[in-house]
Protein backbone atom coordinates (compact mmCIF):
# COMPACT_ATOMS: atom_id res chain seq x y z
CA UNK A 1 0.00 0.00 0.00
CA UNK A 2 1.25 3.50 -1.22
CA UNK A 3 -1.02 5.71 0.27
CA UNK A 4 -4.13 5.63 3.03
CA UNK A 5 -6.67 8.17 4.10
CA UNK A 6 -9.52 6.20 6.11
CA UNK A 7 -10.49 3.77 4.44
CA UNK A 8 -9.44 4.54 1.40
CA UNK A 9 -5.90 2.95 0.05
CA UNK A 10 -4.09 3.57 -3.05
CA UNK A 11 -1.80 1.06 -4.39
CA UNK A 12 0.93 1.93 -7.66
CA UNK A 13 2.50 -0.39 -9.54
CA UNK A 14 3.81 -1.32 -13.34
CA UNK A 15 2.36 -3.58 -15.30
CA UNK A 16 5.06 -4.71 -17.91
CA UNK A 17 5.14 -6.58 -21.28
CA UNK A 18 7.78 -7.17 -23.06
CA UNK A 19 10.00 -4.15 -23.00
CA UNK A 20 6.98 -1.90 -22.88
CA UNK A 21 5.94 -0.27 -19.39
CA UNK A 22 2.95 1.16 -17.70
CA UNK A 23 2.24 2.79 -14.14
CA UNK A 24 -1.34 1.37 -12.66
CA UNK A 25 -3.01 2.69 -10.10
CA UNK A 26 -5.71 0.77 -7.91
CA UNK A 27 -7.85 3.15 -5.25
CA UNK A 28 -9.87 0.27 -3.02
CA UNK A 29 -12.27 1.15 -0.28
CA UNK A 30 -11.26 -1.49 2.68
CA UNK A 31 -14.17 -0.23 4.93
CA UNK A 32 -17.81 -0.54 5.30
CA UNK A 33 -18.48 2.56 4.15
CA UNK A 34 -17.45 5.53 1.95
CA UNK A 35 -16.44 8.57 3.83
CA UNK A 36 -19.20 10.45 2.29
CA UNK A 37 -21.92 7.88 4.01
CA UNK A 38 -23.42 7.00 0.20
CA UNK A 39 -22.39 3.65 -0.22
CA UNK A 40 -22.32 0.58 2.92
CA UNK A 41 -21.29 -2.96 2.04
CA UNK A 42 -23.57 -3.67 5.00
CA UNK A 43 -22.91 -5.67 8.32
CA UNK A 44 -19.34 -7.46 8.35
CA UNK A 45 -18.23 -6.05 4.84
CA UNK A 46 -15.77 -4.16 3.14
CA UNK A 47 -16.39 -2.61 -0.66
CA UNK A 48 -13.16 -3.26 -2.11
CA UNK A 49 -11.62 -2.00 -5.49
CA UNK A 50 -13.54 1.17 -6.45
CA UNK A 51 -10.88 1.61 -9.79
CA UNK A 52 -7.94 1.09 -11.11
CA UNK A 53 -6.31 3.03 -14.16
CA UNK A 54 -3.25 3.18 -16.13
CA UNK A 55 -1.39 6.25 -15.04
CA UNK A 56 -0.65 9.21 -17.33
CA UNK A 57 -2.51 8.01 -20.25
CA UNK A 58 -6.46 8.32 -21.94
CA UNK A 59 -6.38 4.63 -21.97
CA UNK A 60 -5.10 1.50 -21.20
CA UNK A 61 -3.13 -0.78 -23.89
CA UNK A 62 -5.13 -3.78 -24.30
CA UNK A 63 -2.80 -5.88 -23.38
CA UNK A 64 -3.17 -4.97 -19.56
CA UNK A 65 -6.08 -7.17 -19.60
CA UNK A 66 -4.71 -9.88 -20.46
Amino acid sequence: MDKKSGGRLEYYGVARNGTRFVEVVVIVQYARRTADGEYDAGKDKKIGVITAYCKGINKCPAWINQ
